[in-house]
């Protein structure tokens, strides 16, 4: 008999790699599957692409569960005669606000259910754990999943719709719960101007608390800009001569004031040379002064200064280096004299830079 491999967990371990490794874009638009969110500086975060989403390969399996939960609940639907359209010309189907810079992608549009065959209907499938799925049975959709209710409402909204089935799935013991929804204008207008309000801000809103403990904070993807001290990820929505247009019809555009272009979505991921943090997006400094090209800040605790510019210290170099390392006098004697970028920066300094930990680029080799 062969001699088993010393890793009897290799083929688990290769697949959750390969979902770990399939990048997917960010959300071009405000989510209406987020709206319903809690915290307004979150959303303002997400939608400006402050922090790349990143998950386990194990969560982004979960989150494949779901999508192939779909493809079941429309075929048992039109199984029991259900007319159900999940297309719109060959995509999923879209609904956007006037902007172009709010909506979603809806499960369905489906006509023929048992409770009101003549209407048509937003259907939204869900998958829950046990306890997810009894406490939205429990309480309902409205107060079990209040992001799930705020979603349906936008849909109906956008789609012109007076209905929505909500479509709840236990993954652990297959049991189905639906639930009827009515279109409520007032809920769907009011969650509208939130999203007006969230796109068009220039900075980010106030956190929802300043308590790093707080439950709603811990489990937050933003955790570490809103409360380690973070600098946002660099691109041209996180860049403060980016501004979102919102005018009729104009399909969510983002225009670079600089270089007087609209940006497409690749080229908002990529960013440029020039890039500029909105001010509020580098957590341990305060704005004091600007001129072309660049902005200045005051460290909080020591009041010494930097600037954030191509000729200084670029975005780049910001959003990898703690603050120790961007006010450190060496370090700035380094870009200075001898024209150092950072690229890498391997762990924290304490009190001292750690020199080890500043990887530079030089004509020349380092004097020492």
């Amino acid at each position: 008999m062969s001699e088993l491999p010393k890793s009897q967990h290799r083929t688990e371990i290769k697949i959750y790699d390969w979902y770990a490794s399939q990048r997917q874009p960010p959300r071009q638009h405000l989510g209406a599957s987020i709206i319903g969110h809690a915290c307004d500086r979150y959303l303002w975060l997400t939608f400006r692409w402050a922090a790349e989403a990143k998950f386990e390969g194990r969560i982004l399996r979960l989150f494949g569960t779901g999508k192939r939960e779909e493809a079941r609940v429309y075929e048992e639907l039109r199984a029991i005669g259900v007319e159900v359209h999940t297309e719109e010309n060959g995509s999923q189907i879209n609904c956007r606000d006037a902007s172009g810079h709010f909506g979603g992608s809806v499960d369905a549009i489906v006509r023929g259910l048992p409770e009101a065959p003549l209407t048509w209907a937003v259907l939204e499938i869900k998958t829950h754990n046990t306890r997810s799925f009894a406490d939205v049975k429990k309480r309902g959709v409205l107060e079990s999943k209040p992001q799930h209710f705020a979603q349906m409402q936008i849909y109906m909204k956008l789609l012109k719709l007076e209905r929505a089935l909500y479509f709840a799935v236990c993954k652990d013991t297959d049991e189905i719960y639906t639930e009827w929804l009515h279109a409520d204008a007032s809920v769907a207008e009011n969650l509208t101007q939130r999203a007006n309000n969230i796109i068009c801000a220039k900075e980010p809103p106030a956190k929802i608390s300043d308590d790093p403990a707080y439950y709603l904070c811990k489990m937050c993807p933003m955790y570490a800009q809103c409360h380690n001290m973070q600098t946002a990820s660099v691109n041209c929505r996180t860049c403060v001569n980016v501004t979102q247009t919102v005018t009729q019809n104009c399909n969510g555009s983002w225009t670079c004031e600089h270089h007087n272009i609209t940006l497409t979505a690749d080229k908002q991921q990529e960013g440029c040379e020039e890039h500029l943090f909105i001010p509020s997006l580098i957590p341990y400094g305060r704005a004091s002064d600007a001129g072309l090209g660049w902005i200045e800040y005051e460290h909080l605790e020591t009041g010494k200064t930097f600037r954030n510019g191509a000729a200084y210290y670029k975005s780049s170099e910001l959003s990898i280096s703690p603050a120790e390392v961007v006010i450190d006098p060496f370090v700035a004697k380094l870009k200075t004299e001898l024209k150092a970028t950072i690229t890498k920066v391997t762990k924290k300094p304490r009190k001292a830079v750690d020199l080890s930990s500043v990887t530079t680029f030089f004509d020349d080799p380092i004097p020492f």
